[in-house]
């Protein structure tokens, strides 16, 4: 019986919680297929990046222009080419014996024989890459199985961004982090004070359905979030008089990893994020967001926009890093749902469950 199967005077549906190994390796090996952030894009300067993604160590480097991600190993005697620099613009330069590498990953010389250059087969494995939304993203396989997400707001010349880079990589999965992100029934709780108030903490009656490759949702009406009148709240937003502040969200999911939300104050002011958790390992992620506003001050930004952003964050860490199993369940019936409450994570699991049996063979 699923969930929606159940009678309307029926509120959960509940079993206990059952480690599935199987179902926890065919939701990571899919990810493969799928573009994630490695890197923000401020930071990619003349000097390369070291990156982690699903465990394979990557260098990101700007070649003739061009943002490249390749395997860190150099194809001579494998030392780590992030650590190497980036000579005339052109190449990437191994620090152990200086093999250099072109844009397409192609070694173009060995120091030691010049005159093989232009004739080597040697050279380092190139990924998919994007910069985009002010974020260098990487894609493990050639074709991935769905496009970058698109997020219009970040070229909307009203609203500030900034990149919030992590205070710390997070012990948990992915898609249990997702989880964490768009679960409305928390707020009120957990974020108490921040992005909710725990009196009130019904979760207002929403719709979700698939899109192409996301996932939407609509609330029936406003959400209210208290702000408290000692606190920056929402990144230097100006504090009403009544300590209720409204707004309308629009959440969605791009499959499978991310987030997006936009919201729209009733002053009219907007707030939006973009976020995804990048997989280093099964149960390692880097919380990549960029944030932006319509308001405040744009040279406190870091300090409001991006202090709001991590303090939140450090709330929700040790609760995510504590679930049990470390996944999500295969089954939606080995954890306990109720009615209406989670039907976002719900159609989530559902979709994730879908893409792990195509994808994660």
């Amino acid at each position: 019986m699923t969930l929606t199967d159940l009678p309307d005077e029926s509120a959960f549906t509940s079993r206990v919680n059952e480690f599935n190994a199987d179902g926890e390796a065919r939701i990571y090996r899919s990810l493969r297929h799928f573009w994630h952030p490695v890197a923000y894009a401020e930071d990619l300067g003349d000097t390369p990046i070291r990156a982690t993604l699903m465990g394979q160590q990557l260098v990101v480097v700007r070649l003739d222009g061009e943002v490249c991600v390749f395997d860190d190993l150099c194809a001579h005697r494998g030392s780590a080419l992030s650590i190497g620099a980036v000579i005339g613009g052109r190449e990437l330069q191994c620090p152990y014996h200086g093999w250099q590498y072109d844009s397409s990953g192609r070694c173009t010389l060995a120091p030691q024989r010049p005159d093989l250059a232009g004739h080597l087969r040697a050279g380092v494995h190139k990924y998919l890459s994007a910069e985009r939304y002010g974020l260098i993203w990487a894609c493990l396989v050639d074709e991935p199985y769905y496009p970058l997400p698109e997020y219009p707001q970040f070229d909307d010349p009203g609203l500030h961004h900034i990149a919030c880079r992590p205070l710390t990589d997070w012990e948990c999965s992915a898609p249990r982090r997702v989880e964490n992100y768009t679960d409305y029934s928390h707020f009120a709780i957990l974020h108490d004070g921040y992005l909710g108030d725990a009196t009130q903490p019904a979760v207002p009656g929403h719709d979700v359905w698939r899109d192409e490759n996301r996932l939407e949702n609509l609330q029936d009406k406003k959400t209210l979030v208290r702000v408290p009148v000692d606190s920056a709240a929402w990144g230097g937003k100006d504090l009403p008089e009544d300590p209720y502040v409204y707004f309308s969200i629009d959440w969605r999911v791009f499959m499978p990893l991310t987030c997006m939300l936009n919201i729209v104050f009733s002053d009219g002011n907007k707030y939006n994020l973009l976020f995804h958790p990048t997989p280093l390992g099964p149960r390692s992620i880097r919380n990549f967001t960029i944030a932006g506003r319509d308001f405040g001050d744009p040279a406190k930004a870091d300090e409001e926009l991006g202090g709001f952003v991590h303090f939140i964050y450090e709330q929700d860490r040790p609760v995510v890093e504590s679930q049990r199993p470390e996944e999500l369940p295969e089954d939606l019936s080995e954890e306990m749902h109720l009615k209406g409450v989670d039907k976002y994570s719900i159609e989530y699991r559902r979709w994730l469950f879908e893409l792990a049996e195509k994808l994660g063979s």
